[in-house]
């Protein structure tokens, strides 16, 4: 029937008859013949709108049903719909449901879950009452052991597919508590000063439930329960730790003073932590994490650097095995920490470069250990020829993003390292992230 009208320049524009097939119109627009000069009819003008909003519009509104296949990292469902991926959040493995498609990206299809079909057997009730409106967690409709299955898989998943390393985890530490570890948080407040987390990739306020987050330790809700609502600027973005002590403290609030350093314990040793300094979130396991990582290294080493040092949490214990070792921080606050803690713990060979990364690898001519724990983007090129530069006998690698993880151990082995272990500890429950730490080794 289409076939029966061809299509005149006056009527359709030069794009619809590029010299190279253009790959967005689909081949069966492109054969067609020209159209008489009255034009084409109303039917084929809204077949054709229809096929270039959804070839070319994202498919944005569109529902469907489909069954989710498995979780992925983001912490989302991957499911199938109509020939293309679409990622589905807060589902579980073997759920039936029902979608809207808010995005498309390359070919991929993100969407909201509008119902549950068919529950998987996997799914349960969420602790938490605001658990998928709030951005904090994403794996509370399963149970604990569920997640860490989800998460080991996602560890090597990313190593074989990113990295093309075929291994298997030397060691996976799961967390000995799902809720309460959070050492560290930063809220912000409503319109009428009430605290919460933002929605999902959003910058929408979710208020925190009655019982308050359930990551933070009961001490820690009490006392942002407790908080005076005057002391809570609208829009304001607050800050709170809880130290060694079991003490909770405040940053951001109205008319309180608040502490210039707090102080933090982790296998054996103790921190003086200025409030934006980064320190490891999980108080059950930062020890573990310390050890761990502190076990890797084998035989004699002379000088240890550790890039993106923080507050000192791997230097210290770097330093007590090595004649030297040397902390990169660019945050100040966090310098200061690192140092105030070498002094206090009496190292004294430590040292601390406050520079980029980047500029202070170029400064230093050798390291037997290199140690990195950068932000969830990874190592920058730069700073990874830096270290390859260096020569160093072995390489530590931590990072609580595994696809970058799996980026940068991809560069390092084709910088002839090899993989000897490979660590995941699940600093993090509820939510997709884990730690991944690696000993690569020449």
């Amino acid at each position: 029937m289409i076939s029966r009208f061809s299509i005149s320049e006056r009527c359709i524009s030069t794009p619809w008859t590029p010299a190279a097939p253009t790959p967005w119109i689909p081949a069966a627009l492109r054969a067609l013949p020209r159209p008489p000069r009255f034009g084409i009819p109303r039917a084929v003008k809204q077949w054709i709108s229809a096929r270039l909003r959804y070839t070319v519009g994202g498919m944005n509104g569109t529902t469907g049903t489909a069954r989710i296949e498995r979780i992925v990292y983001g912490g989302v469902g991957l499911a199938h719909f109509e020939g293309r991926a679409c990622f589905i959040p807060f589902t579980a493995p073997g759920d039936t449901v029902e979608f809207t498609v808010t995005r498309r990206s390359k070919g991929v299809l993100f969407a909201e879950p509008a119902r549950i079909l068919e529950p998987s057997p996997l799914r349960r009730e969420p602790a938490c009452p605001v658990f998928g409106r709030c951005g904090g967690c994403h794996f509370l409709h399963l149970d604990y052991a569920d997640e860490i299955d989800i998460k080991r898989e996602t560890v090597l998943d990313a190593l074989r597919r990113i990295a093309g390393i075929a291994t298997e985890l030397a060691g996976f530490t799961p967390c000995p508590e799902r809720f309460g570890y959070r050492n560290h948080a930063l809220f912000k407040t409503g319109a009428g000063g009430e605290p919460g987390f933002s929605k999902r990739e959003s910058t929408e306020l979710v208020p925190f439930p009655a019982s308050g987050c359930l990551l933070l330790p009961e001490p820690m809700r009490q006392a942002i329960a407790d908080l005076p609502r005057d002391s809570l600027a609208a829009g304001a973005k607050v800050r709170t730790r809880l130290d060694s002590f079991g003490a909770v403290h405040f940053w951001g609030l109205q008319g309180a003073a608040s502490p210039p350093d707090i102080l933090m314990e982790a296998g054996g040793l103790h921190f003086p932590v200025q409030p934006e300094a980064f320190f490891q979130v999980n108080r059950h396991l930062n020890t573990d994490l310390m050890k761990l990582v502190a076990g890797l290294p084998s035989g004699p080493v002379r000088r240890a650097l550790d890039v993106y040092c923080g507050a000192g949490f791997f230097t210290l214990p770097l330093a007590r095995m090595a004649e030297e070792a040397i902390g990169i921080e660019i945050q100040r606050q966090a310098c200061r920490s690192a140092l105030a803690a070498a002094k206090m713990n009496r190292i004294p060979n430590v040292r601390i470069i406050r520079d980029s990364a980047s500029r202070a690898i170029a400064r230093i001519k050798k390291a037997d250990l290199v140690l990195t724990d950068p932000p969830r983007s990874g190592m920058p090129p730069e700073v990874l020829r830096g270290i390859l530069g260096l020569r160093p006998r072995q390489i530590i690698m931590v990072s609580c993003d595994p696809p970058t993880f799996a980026r940068d151990a991809a560069r390092l082995v084709a910088a002839s390292y090899a993989p000897s272990q490979i660590h995941a500890v699940d600093l993090f429950p509820g939510t997709f992230h884990v730690e991944t730490i690696g000993l690569f080794t020449r």
